[in-house]
């Protein structure tokens, strides 16, 4: 196709590797040829084994879409075997923390001996790196600098506003991040963040970033909803997904103590169930039963995108609970684009001051619950939720058009026409 012109895309999370940003990846990806643009992917080989989900999300791409695997991140191969061997727990453990910003800074210093190749081959009229790992923005500075080519850098996660970075050097990691950043911003021709509240902290930051930061959020891929779904609703059916991690306060705990009171109501006579999807299964069951909740618990581990759809289509209620003691102020989790893409029955619990709390106040269909509320207080409004049945409630077509995917890469595309025609 030599009429579409061709972006050279920088990432870390790619199939094989499953997460949040994978499917970010993939879904920009995956419309990006239809507004006159192709790609070439540089990422990390893969560091285990295909899965049905990473070929059905790899499925969706068009041959305008090639890939370039660089030689294999140490670091991610670490980090995806360490929940069950020590020794790459720990060793992934110090490599996060010898070199700012990140552990991936390895393979991004690797990968700059051999992209160079991929410039002269494929003549990009634009570098995009994908952040985090924030270490991308190495390659991104470098191949501006010395090919001179636009370079746009997608924040999907803030740097040193980061509210779930952990590391036993903070203090030398932030020094050293400090200076870093304003540097790689300064140097890009454009900043992509997910959320307005992340672009008005940052702009607040670095005044020079007023003209060039734009907002993307995450979003739902409506070809992914299933079409005339005939499936039954599972009854009294509730649905969590996504990282449980106690060390980041991120963990659906607080909604399951909710619920947990709410066994014995009269509008749970019939059996219920709980379900989870994603990486951290047995620590989602090992919650359920913390809390005593008698209840049948399935885990599906993670879903590629329609499996998903099909999966949240048949729960009576979805959970989203946001971190209590961490910074929400400019926080969206990826998947509540998903849940409102498809219309679920939302119980949601976050601070007031959240991000997350101004972006769903026009959706219709949830309940909000706020963690300065008393617990009686909550299950009260849970339980009026619950009673209510919102079964037909649906949110405005233009509020939840605002996320779909086809649309958010179509905002991508004239960001990157607008870079070349300036």
């Amino acid at each position: 196709m030599p009429d579409l012109k061709t972006v050279l895309w920088v990432t870390s999370y790619f199939p094989p590797v499953l997460n949040v940003a994978t499917i970010r990846n993939v879904k920009f990806l995956k419309y990006l040829p239809r507004f006159g643009w192709k790609a070439v992917v540089v990422c990390p080989k893969g560091t285990h084994a295909n899965t049905p989900p990473g070929e059905e999300l790899l499925s969706q791409l068009s041959p305008s879409i090639t890939i370039s695997a660089m030689p294999q991140d140490l670091f991610l191969y670490l980090e995806c075997h360490k929940s069950t061997k020590r020794i790459p727990r720990y060793a992934a453990y110090v490599m996060n923390n010898i070199l700012p910003p990140d552990g991936h800074i390895f393979w991004s210093l690797t990968a700059l001996r051999h992209i160079g190749r991929e410039i002269i081959r494929n003549k990009p009229d634009m570098i995009y790196t994908t952040c985090s790992p924030f270490s991308l923005n190495v390659i991104g500075a470098w191949l501006k600098f010395k090919y001179n080519i636009p370079w746009v850098t997608d924040f999907r996660d803030l740097w040193l506003l980061n509210p779930m970075s952990r590391r036993i050097f903070k203090p030398y990691h932030d020094f050293v991040s400090r200076r870093l950043e304003p540097y790689f911003l300064r140097y890009c021709d454009a900043l992509i963040v997910t959320t307005e509240k992340s672009k008005d902290r940052m702009t607040a930051v670095y005044s020079f970033l007023k003209e060039k930061t734009f907002v993307i959020p995450n979003g739902f891929d409506q070809e992914d909803i299933p079409a005339n779904n005939e499936e039954e609703l599972y009854p009294n059916s509730f649905f969590y997904s996504g990282t449980i991690s106690e060390k980041t306060d991120y963990t659906p705990a607080p909604i399951l103590k909710l619920l947990s009171r709410l066994v014995n109501d009269v509008f749970f006579e019939a059996p219920w169930q709980l379900h989870y999807a994603g990486n951290d299964g047995e620590a989602f069951v090992n919650l359920v039963r913390q809390e005593r909740i008698s209840a049948e618990c399935k885990d599906y581990g993670f879903l590629d995108p329609q499996g998903l759809y099909r999966l949240i289509h048949r729960m009576a209620y979805v959970m989203l609970c946001m971190p209590r003691d961490a910074d929400t102020m400019s926080w969206v989790p990826a998947r509540l684009y998903d849940y409102i893409g498809n219309n679920c029955r939302l119980i949601c619990l976050t601070s007031r001051e959240s991000e997350l709390a101004r972006l769903i106040e026009p959706y219709e269909n949830v309940i909000t619950l706020f963690y300065d509320e008393p617990d009686d207080i909550q299950v009260h409004k849970l339980q009026a939720f619950l009673a209510a049945h919102k079964n037909d409630s649906t949110a405005s077509k233009k509020f939840i058009e605002r996320f779909s995917r086809k649309n958010l890469t179509m905002q991508l595309s004239k960001i990157f026409q607008h870079i070349i025609n300036s």
